[in-house]
């Protein structure tokens, strides 16, 4: 008997004649079998849902990949530096860069593991060729590396509020609890990423939208849909309540930090205020560059969390480019923070400096770039003040020694 399989299609309104396969029989006869495989409800699915991604050209997608193969590099040369500036910089070595460190190494991940897969489907159409199991760990590394980036975060919030509102707690936050801190902010991630979506929790009760818009037979798309408490409950513990944690520790950060700024004001300054108030000024300019990164994190993910909170509950209509846009914008934040630390911390900028102008290569420490001017600013004032005393003594006009202003920035 010869048996005649179609497939008929629903969804693009065609029949495919599929190859026949000849089983030897005593008859000439064969029955003809239509076999569906889409339903109707497959249809009023992907009708009331986004519907494909764009097709773009072969030049518009080569274009496409240019521009987005720059994050990546970017992002791997300026996390780099940044582990490189601690390591080669002692005043760098502190408790809070235990976490920048720790935060630059998951942007590093994310350049390596999560954009280049990115590239490649934005180069292939979301043509999918690299199979279901690696579409699935590719996916896990996503989520695992955004709720890193925004745990180590929350260290940088616990370690600033500690050093200004409770500094003498801060004395003990010794290595191992660091290492402790550090272990949480990784552990967690992978207990939230790779166990559900191997498991493909996120699939329970929408069956049948994955089955219709991603059929199990046809690997070549690979595409992260989660649904309604999949959505609530990970985007919270990745980003929600760290969120609202972060905000909290900076609100209580820069009130006590204002309020200490004020008592100062108002005291009269001896050598030990004198400390207090560098050393004050000096944790809040800490507290104020990890603000900026913090708000920096928030502005580039929460596009994409609010469409990963909204999208389940309006039957995934959010089109395609714009999840694209919004996925895009929270990898970027990988690449903008080693910008940001130039930017607003000293000693990074101090650090970066030297390490393009290759002095650590040379081995010259940062301690020796310091000699210099320090050296150099004391023989001037020396000089200075003894010839001003000279010119008191011939009873010659000089200048006033509050009007010689060294700015020295070290």
């Amino acid at each position: 008997m010869t048996t005649v399989v179609y497939n008929y299609s629903a969804v693009l309104g065609e029949i495919t004649l599929m190859t026949p396969a000849f089983n030897a029989s005593s008859t000439s006869t064969f029955n003809v079998s239509v076999t569906p495989t889409a339903s109707a409800r497959c249809v009023e699915l992907l009708n009331s849902s986004s519907g494909p991604p764009a097709m773009y050209e072969p030049i518009e997608r080569y274009i496409i990949s240019a521009v987005l193969f720059l994050f990546p590099c970017l992002t791997m040369l300026g996390n780099v530096m940044v582990i490189v500036a601690v390591l080669t910089h002692k005043r760098l070595q502190t408790v809070t860069n235990a976490f920048v460190v720790s935060l630059a190494i998951a942007d590093i991940m994310v350049a390596i593991l999560v954009m280049p897969f990115g590239i490649y489907q934005q180069f292939n159409n979301k043509n999918w060729q690299l199979g279901r199991t690696w579409c699935l760990i590719t996916s896990s590394f996503d989520v695992m590396f955004t709720t890193t980036s925004i745990f180590n975060l929350s260290g940088l919030a616990i370690d600033r509020y500690l050093a200004i509102c409770r500094p003498f707690t801060h004395e003990l936050l010794t290595r191992r609890k660091v290492i402790l801190m550090l272990s949480f902010c990784w552990s967690v991630p992978i207990l939230i990423s790779f166990v559900p979506i191997l498991l493909e929790w996120n699939h329970i009760g929408i069956e049948d939208y994955v089955n219709c818009a991603f059929p199990p037979e046809d690997p070549s798309q690979c595409t992260f849909i989660v649904n309604k408490g999949f959505a609530l409950i990970c985007s919270s513990i990745a980003f929600y309540v760290p969120t609202v944690f972060i905000v909290i520790c900076n609100v209580y950060i820069f009130r006590t930090a204002r309020k200490q700024a004020m008592q100062i004001r108002s005291l009269e300054l001896s050598a030990h205020r004198h400390h207090r108030k560098g050393k004050l000024k000096h944790e809040t300019k800490a507290a104020k560059t990890v603000g900026i990164i913090m708000g920096c994190f928030f502005i580039c993910w929460l596009p994409f969390f609010i469409m990963n909170i909204i999208d389940p509950f309006i039957g995934y209509k959010i089109p395609y480019n714009i999840w694209a846009v919004a996925l895009w914008l929270g990898y970027i934040n990988s690449t903008l923070n080693p910008f940001l630390y130039y930017n607003f911390n000293r000693h990074y900028k101090m650090a970066f400096r030297r390490l393009l102008s290759c002095k650590v290569c040379r081995g010259i420490s940062e301690f020796q770039d310091d000699v210099v001017p320090s050296t150099l600013c004391a023989e001037m004032s020396h000089s200075a003040s003894a010839n001003s005393n000279s010119n008191l003594h011939n009873g010659r006009h000089s200048i006033p020694h509050s009007q010689i202003n060294f700015n020295v920035d070290l």
